[in-house]
């Protein structure tokens, strides 16, 4: 009888342990599925958010100067400049190399750097050279709706000042709304799209 009752707790014992055990495999599920879900909820940083521009928030410019810009034969002021290396071997840029960078690519046109007094931005460096203008055009945003007339036009491309490759995006302010708000440019297309005149 003693030995038939010490088989029963025994026996009550393991369905017990079996039962503890299949209750903690649950909770441990359970924790690790909420870890996974808390985890997914994060949001990821904005890797762009420093590059990000808002030309609706940007001043007047300033009295025009002797010379005058063009974007397309429309009078225009320089708003925004950027500048980026491409690859993964390039140089570094200053923001002090900005006028003469843009004067070798339309001659003249590093002057408005001082005119116009532009925002100057330094990029870091982009991998895609095709990608570089439809990240400017989406980055650089404009106040006026995509199909509509705007006075801000935005001009992004390569451009190869001496033997630097490198990618340009400016942002002008049109004296007049124009319907070409978004300008991808090639390297050698620059002199035809802005022109510099007195």
């Amino acid at each position: 009888m003693i030995w038939a009752q010490a088989d029963d707790l025994l026996e009550t014992a393991r369905n017990h342990w079996v039962l503890i055990a299949i209750v903690a495999g649950v909770l441990v599920a359970g924790l690790v599925l909420l870890r996974i879900a808390a985890g997914r909820k994060k949001e990821h940083p904005d890797l762009e958010r420093g590059l990000r521009e808002n030309l609706a928030e940007y001043p007047p410019p300033p009295p025009a100067g002797k010379l005058r810009l063009t974007v397309n034969g429309v009078p225009a002021r320089l708003r925004l400049v950027v500048v980026a290396p491409t690859g993964k071997h390039h140089d570094s840029l200053s923001l002090d190399q900005l006028p003469e960078l843009l004067d070798d690519v339309v001659r003249g046109l590093g002057g408005f750097v001082v005119a116009d007094k532009p925002r100057l931005r330094v990029w870091p460096p982009q991998l895609s050279v095709a990608g570089f203008a439809p990240t400017f055009h989406r980055l650089v945003a404009s106040p006026d709706p995509a199909a509509q007339k705007s006075r801000w036009v935005r001009v992004a491309g390569p451009a190869r000042p001496g033997n630097r490759p490198v990618l340009i995006g400016l942002a002008v302010l049109t004296d007049e709304p124009v319907k070409f708000g978004e300008l991808p440019v090639e390297g050698t297309e620059w002199g035809r799209v802005l022109r510099v005149e007195s």
